[in-house]
């Protein structure tokens, strides 16, 4: 590889990469040899991770999901020795939510680590830092179910990692516990500081969301920093409030604001913080779409893309700015590799250390961790591009069973996604988020695509929306031949388009149950409601 900007630590734990995950392997079945699972698998006799796929079987959430109710009802020693610091609720991407045990010892391995970049990045700049999304838990509170990032977050403040004093608006503002007018707060924060050098988010798509909301709002909010005082109307307990009024701001740092943002948004990060030197979020080549839009605001702002994140491990972290490509990280789980084929099969249940995968190879992430889950398919599927040492370098390609499959054509959301970036690029098709399902009670069936058209306040029109239906369904033939075959033969007919404006289109998420989780696109709608299409389809036509 070439040189790169890793630490010691990383090039290290990378060089010695095979040894490190031998050694988690057996580490996790000598711990773990008493736990009900660990004696059904007859952990205390394996020796190698060659006996240990002999013994233990692959899984996913549902071979495990009895052990996990019952370890969320206060069971101990069912899967795993290790104290559990929560459960985390994912977003149901696939459907159904899970409940992932996150152990204090997982957190341990990778929680000083994953921040080490845009962390040296702020060193070297100095400043403030900006984190543009707000916890609804405070520090010390327990609750049933988390999001991965609280447990996150909370366990480097308990370590003496989380410095409040390098944060925009301190504790108070970080730890917004109040889930409404959240990002008034934020905006409100961030224009109170001239001195911000890096803008932080889980996603790199709430970035985007905070700069939308600035760009609406700006000249309200401008105008209560103005007067001293919040209007009644943003719901927000007054405690909060006073937080906000009691942030320093000079009249002279309010009248640039308002100037810079008089003149437009291209840009506008570096124009309303003249020392900013980083963004930095979780992203993916899948959310490009929504990516180029926060490029917009940001300019020429390099954007670090953080980690590779899911809530069942910390796995990867991104070398350098601009390369959406992770290291994965030794210490953070025992793993494994399943090939897999581009046509969605794996075609085998044998699967690979990292030594043995090869440079180019697609391949599903199988993970044994350090809270409980073992030769969990984690459904990523991942292509290996470099190696670091002896870790992969990796790029997250798709969801595994994330398929568009009315009439046998297996349209994978990947592809999908790819439709419409050639639309956004060929056509300037103005959107900030969509979402593409299927709308099977059409005869024959076909798919439906619903846009967030940025000019617009409210729906699109029927005949953009016709035009726009006959590009992308161009746009899908050139991804997929299996789609352009049984739409000629006639079992598929052209896709339907909705054009909406913003609010219109958080209704239409949350009337088909899409909502949940952090704020992050949602592009995979499943099968869409029919009440649901047939509503807002009537909106666009009137």
């Amino acid at each position: 590889m070439t040189e790169t900007a890793e630490e010691s630590w990383l090039a290290d734990a990378c060089a010695r990469a095979v040894r490190i995950n031998e050694g988690n392997l057996l580490t996790l079945l000598s711990d773990n040899r008493n736990t009900e699972f660990g004696k059904k698998h007859n952990f205390a006799s394996i020796r190698s991770p060659e006996e240990y796929k002999k013994a233990v079987p692959l899984s996913t959430y549902e071979e495990v999901h009895t052990y996990v109710e019952r370890m969320k009802a206060g069971e101990r020693d069912v899967l795993t020795v290790y104290p559990i610091a929560g459960f985390c609720r994912t977003s149901g991407t696939e459907g159904t939510p899970k409940y992932i045990p996150v152990s204090t010892a997982a957190l341990e391995r990778y929680s000083d680590k994953i921040e080490w970049y845009k962390k040296r990045a702020h060193r070297q700049a100095g400043g403030r830092r900006l984190f543009v999304n707000g916890f609804r838990v405070g520090l010390e509170q327990k609750k049933e179910e988390y999001l991965l990032s609280e447990l996150y977050y909370r366990n480097l403040f308990q370590k003496g990692l989380l410095s409040f004093s390098e944060f925009a608006g301190g504790q108070e503002t970080l730890f917004w516990q109040n889930g409404h007018d959240m990002l008034y707060g934020k905006v409100w924060t961030a224009l109170a500081s001239e001195d911000i050098t890096t803008l932080e988010s889980i996603f790199l798509y709430d970035q985007l969301l905070f700069f939308q909301y600035l760009q609406k709002h700006w000249r309200s909010i401008l105008k209560a920093m103005k007067a001293g005082s919040i209007p009644d109307r943003i719901r927000m307990p007054e405690e909060e409030k006073a937080v906000l009024l009691k942030l320093p701001v000079s009249l002279e740092r309010l009248c640039s604001v308002e100037a810079e943002c008089g003149k437009g948004f291209d840009g506008i990060a570096k124009r309303l913080w003249k020392g900013l030197v980083l963004s930095s979020g979780i992203s993916s080549a899948a959310f490009e779409t929504e990516d180029s839009g926060l490029r917009r605001y940001l300019g020429d702002v390099p954007v670090y893309y953080f980690a590779y994140v899911a809530s069942e491990c910390h796995m990867g972290v991104a070398l350098r700015p601009e390369e959406c490509r992770y290291v994965m990280l030794p210490e953070s789980a025992f793993y494994e590799y399943l090939p897999w084929r581009q046509d969605g099969e794996s075609g085998t249940e044998e699967t690979l250390l990292p030594e043995q995968v090869q440079k180019g190879g697609l391949y599903e992430v199988v993970l044994t961790n350090f809270s409980g889950l073992y030769r969990y398919r984690l459904g990523d599927v991942i292509r290996v591009v470099d190696f670091l040492g002896e870790s992969p370098v990796v790029e997250f390609v798709l969801r595994k069973n994330q398929f568009l499959n009315v009439a046998g054509e297996k349209m994978s959301i990947c592809q999908a996604e790819q439709a419409v970036r050639k639309l956004v690029r060929r056509y300037g098709l103005p959107v900030h988020r969509y979402c593409i399902g299927q709308l099977p009670w059409e005869s024959p069936s076909c798919y439906g695509a619903v846009f967030e058209w940025e000019e617009r306040e409210s729906s699109g029109n029927e005949q953009d929306a016709g035009l726009a239906a006959r590009r992308l369904d161009r746009a899908l033939e050139e991804q997929n031949l299996d789609y352009q075959d049984v739409r000629r033969l006639g079992f598929l007919k052209r896709p339907e388009v909705l054009f909406l404006g913003e609010q219109e289109y958080d209704a239409f998420l949350e009337e088909n149950g899409l909502t949940g989780g952090h704020n992050k696109p949602r592009h995979a709608a499943g099968v869409i409601r029919e009440e649901v299409w047939k509503k807002w389809k009537e909106r666009q036509r009137t």
